[in-house]
């Protein structure tokens, strides 16, 4: 499994999640509407001017949508500003092709351009 196949499973296993955790809320929630609604009072004047509560969740769910659609274009915006830098990061080098599960790793199972890592330091003092 890449990496891309690997980060979309873990995107559907989370949304799995949230809906087992949200099912039983809304159906607690339901059942508790009722019996709650008894003891709450009407609106008080003082809040005529304020949004209904309705009102009040659609435009902040708007706003939601408004700012990732924004994020989006600006994250579109700033890929389409950085192409250069991402058709140098993102090509293979001659002779080589992306291949899947051993993208990086060579025959003997050394990951490619380890010849260009730091060498690892030795430490100044030996453990005692």
């Amino acid at each position: 499994m890449d990496t891309m196949m690997t980060l979309k499973k873990w995107q559907d296993d989370y949304f799995v999640m949230i809906r087992r955790v949200e099912e039983p809320m809304v159906r607690y929630m339901g059942k508790m509407a009722e019996p709650v609604a008894r003891y709450l009072p009407e609106r008080p004047r003082f809040m005529a001017e304020m949004p209904m509560v309705r009102e009040f969740v659609d435009n902040q769910l708007k706003f939601r949508r408004r700012m990732v659609d924004e994020q989006a274009a600006f994250v579109q915006k700033m890929m389409k500003a950085m192409d250069p830098m991402l058709v140098k990061m993102d090509a293979m080098p001659k002779g080589e092709a992306r291949a899947g599960r051993t993208a990086g790793k060579v025959a003997d199972n050394k990951p490619q351009h380890e010849e260009l890592r730091m060498p690892q330091r030795k430490a100044a003092h030996a453990a005692a």
